[in-house]
């Protein structure tokens, strides 16, 4: 609905309530309100808002600048008397089509702002917590005695918050399943035909979802793994493979953006270590780089032997880059550069939050070189390698 002029008619109970859900929803312009009560509910709040209010249709029916007019007196005539007076290019939804809008927009602004409350209530949990610990780690110093005590309270804390976190998420789930169910129920015609205007609001309330239920997933996989509830099952992995598979995966999302994918993996090179939750480490890793590098460009996927006979694993893109003041804080959850914020707008923050918890679960380190609107190189330093015998060939090098 961005850019689009609204004119609701009639301000009563129904039309007020419409009227409170279009104010708190974002990117809406309200254009006029129109009632022939001058003291109506939804007048009296157009007036508090500086909304322009009229009485009759005359007093807006033939401003171009109207896209969509949204009949909510429930009267036939009133419908009637719009539809016949609207300029073809116009869009109007009767009583039934904005009951319907009505309840799909307080549903969505419901779910944001419970979902804003539970953010902020969970910041100010960890932040007390957090006081909490900072006083017990200067008890530790006097009080060697006490650390038992003190290990054990901090673990509680950590599984306080993980808890705390996956119960309010999960919470999240229904809601956003239902409102989606309905979303899909009326792009499919199950409630009759809609306008152009009225489809296009449903598809952006739809992709709103999607983002949202995006965010719900990443917070109850960063609070599942700092509650330790994953397998910790090594093995040994061939990473020549496992990159091999990561440059297929992402192929696609690649040539969508005219990004191409390279690899360089010594083919000889064996890692003990948890499969799973690698692959998840690097394709965190390798997602943001695709998504940040420019068309044209490329993302390099890079592992080699280092001097301590250890591994490293480098991500290479070459797109916007990270400021200097920005590369210690681009780990910590939910947090975004103003650059990657411009560049995507839609991110929620946490993936390089869950690349750092993965890390710390497979012993490794994960480090970030990058200058800005130049590019960004992530090195994962895994633990100790192995040989196979020298392979080199195709499965050393690819490109998508």
């Amino acid at each position: 609905m961005d850019g689009a002029n609204i004119v609701v008619v009639g301000a009563g109970k129904g039309g007020y309530e419409f009227l409170k859900v279009l104010i708190n929803t974002p990117n809406i312009h309200i254009k006029y309100v129109c009632d022939i009560n001058p003291n109506a509910k939804g007048v009296l709040l157009a007036k508090e808002r500086k909304i322009p209010c009229v009485t009759r249709l005359s007093d807006f029916i033939d401003d171009p600048d109207i896209d969509l007019i949204f009949e909510s007196t429930g009267r036939p005539d009133v419908f009637d008397e719009i539809s016949r007076r609207k300029r073809p290019s116009v869009s109007l939804v009767g009583s039934a089509g904005t009951r319907m809008v009505f309840s799909l927009l307080d549903s969505l602004n419901e779910v944001n702002r419970n979902l804003q409350s539970y953010r902020l209530n969970l910041e100010r949990r960890i932040i007390e917590r957090t006081e909490e610990l900072e006083k017990a780690n200067a008890a530790l110093e006097t009080e060697k005695a006490a650390s038992e005590k003190l290990y054990e309270r901090q673990r509680e804390i950590n599984e306080e918050k993980s808890r705390y976190l996956i119960h309010t998420t999960h919470q999240l789930k229904a809601p956003f399943a239902a409102i989606q169910n309905y979303v899909d129920i009326i792009l499919d015609g199950y409630t009759g035909d809609i306008t152009e205007q009225t489809r296009s609001i449903i598809l952006k309330i739809r992709k709103r979802c999607e983002l949202l239920s995006e965010t719900i997933r990443d917070m109850l996989e960063l609070a599942k793994l700092q509650s330790q509830m994953v397998d910790l099952v090594k093995e040994d992995i061939v990473l020549a493979d496992l990159i091999g598979e990561l440059a297929e995966k992402f192929s696609v999302a690649a040539a969508a953006k005219q990004v191409q994918i390279k690899t360089g993996v010594d083919g000889t090179i064996v890692v003990r270590s948890i499969r799973e939750q690698l692959s998840e480490l690097l394709a965190v890793l390798t997602e943001n780089a695709v998504k940040y590098s420019k068309p044209g460009g490329s993302v390099e996927l890079l592992a080699q032997r280092t001097g301590d006979d250890k591994v490293a694993v480098s991500v290479v893109d070459h797109g916007i880059g990270i400021a200097p003041e920005h590369t210690t804080k681009i780990f910590t959850e939910f947090f975004r550069a103003n650059n990657a914020v411009r560049f995507e707008p839609n991110g929620n923050g946490l993936g390089l939050a869950i690349a750092r918890e993965l890390a710390n679960y497979l012993e490794a380190t994960i480090e970030v070189e990058s200058k800005l609107n130049e590019g960004a190189t992530f090195i994962v330093r895994l633990g100790s390698a192995e040989t196979l015998p020298v392979r080199w060939g195709p499965a050393a090098g690819h490109e998508a």
